[in-house]
């Protein structure tokens, strides 16, 4: 009767196969391109777009500072024609005029409109690196729920087996009650626990779909994507270096601090003399609406402000400050880019160390599992030590899992800031 009791406890033991993967959907999303939609379709890179649209038409106007101009002309106005008569006086022609000197307002104008251009470029690309790596987050948050619910419908489906032989030993009197409540308990735990799993990859999938304007699902085959998990040989310095060089906030920074430059030096330059040539040409009537005569002129016009009530000083100091305000904004944005950058390569390290230490851990568990398996089978462990084992066991799995998706995280975070989100560089 033990012999026969030990054969069915043996059949109902042992770690459950894995789940056959899912067959994937004939269209489904790699990871790259969640990345690549998000990046496209945010709502905040049409704003951003908007924009540079608006920065490119102050490059226009600044441009047209120094480019002809050319006016029609038309007055009527009544008033004194000589020492005692009067009259109504009309005209209808064209007046063109050209900036030929400036003493550098036009080219200030310029370059502070470019580097505003260049700095909403940046903010652009900034915005598809932040609506990428969103997602990308969305999709991790997805692979490591995926990645959990396998594994704890592996524990379910121990469970499910073991309570069927604890009843069939109960029936014959080679398991109590107590045993088997033990095993239905866990059993209840691991549905629970799979349901909650299920509803954070649901959950994370709906984040997608929205981030990515589809309704098509994630491929999910593979996992965490290979590139993210595998090991980085870039030394904190260089990935500082890289961060400073292409992080897009600090170059749009940087590009409103040259602009901020550029309009100081403008505001210099307020109190000299801007030269036009003018030339005009009209119809013109005095009194009679029937006697019209063409009359030209050409000359030149000099603007040069005198007085202003200390605007012009104002003007400048203002801008002077607001370029040093630039200037520091970037001088603080780069510290913190540097700081962001090291604690997060030495994080990525601590967690590479972590992550062999958990699956040291998990395979340690799995050989101790196994032999609990065939010490159940001989007689000398419980029942009891035997489902601990396998909590242990899954436990372990879980803790590897939630280490690879920190790491896959954090070298996403990694790759925000250093620019490497980049479209074209996903």
């Amino acid at each position: 009767m033990r012999a026969a009791l030990t054969s069915i406890a043996l059949l109902a033991l042992g770690m459950a196969s894995p789940a056959a993967a899912q067959a994937p959907l004939q269209t489904c999303l790699s990871f790259d391109a969640v990345l690549e939609l998000a990046s496209q379709r945010d709502p905040s890179v049409e704003i951003a777009l908007a924009g540079e649209a608006e920065a490119d038409a102050n490059i226009l106007d600044a441009r047209s500072l120094y480019r002809p101009r050319v006016d029609a002309v038309g007055r009527t106005g009544i008033g004194s024609t000589g020492v005692v008569d009067s009259g109504v006086s009309n005209s209808l022609g064209f007046r063109a005029s050209q900036r030929v000197l400036d003493f550098g307002d036009a080219k200030y104008a310029r370059q502070s409109a470019r580097s505003e251009f260049a700095a909403a470029q940046n903010d652009t690309q900034q915005v598809r690196i932040d609506a990428a790596s969103q997602a990308g987050l969305s999709a991790l948050t997805y692979f490591e729920a995926d990645a959990q619910l396998q594994l704890t419908q592996r524990r379910q489906s121990f469970f499910e087996r073991q309570l069927a032989a604890t009843d069939t030993l109960l029936e014959l009197g080679g398991a109590t009650r107590t045993e088997r409540a033990a095993v239905a308990s866990q059993l209840a735990d691991a549905k629970s626990f799979a349901e909650e799993l299920l509803f954070r990859k649901e959950r994370a999938l709906t984040q997608i779909q929205i981030q990515t304007d589809t309704a098509q699902s994630l491929c999910s085959r593979d996992g965490f994507p290979s590139a993210l998990l595998r090991e980085d040989a870039t030394a904190p310095q260089q990935a500082i270096a890289r961060a400073v060089a292409s992080n897009a906030n600090l170059a749009a920074l940087d590009d409103r601090a040259d602009a901020e430059a550029a309009r100081a030096k403008r505001e210099a330059r307020a109190r000299l003399p801007i030269i036009d040539v003018v030339a005009t040409g009209a119809y013109s009537s005095t009194n009679a609406f029937d006697d019209f005569e063409f009359r030209d002129r050409i000359g030149v016009d000099v603007r040069v402000p005198l007085y202003s009530g200390n605007a012009l000083g104002a003007r400048k100091r203002r801008a002077s400050a607001r370029e040093r305000a630039a200037r520091a904004r970037s001088l603080d944005f780069r510290r913190q880019l540097t700081q962001d950058v090291s604690i997060t390569w030495r994080r990525i390290r601590s967690l590479r160390e972590q992550l062999e230490s958990r699956r040291e851990v998990e395979r340690q568990t799995l050989l101790q599992f196994e032999a609990a398996e065939l010490e159940l089978g001989a007689g000398t462990k419980s029942l009891r030590d035997l489902v601990e084992i396998r909590l242990e066991y899954e436990a372990a799995g879980l803790e590897r899992i939630r280490t690879e998706a920190d790491i896959a995280r954090q070298q996403l975070t990694l790759r925000a800031l250093t620019g490497r989100l980049a479209r074209g560089q996903l």
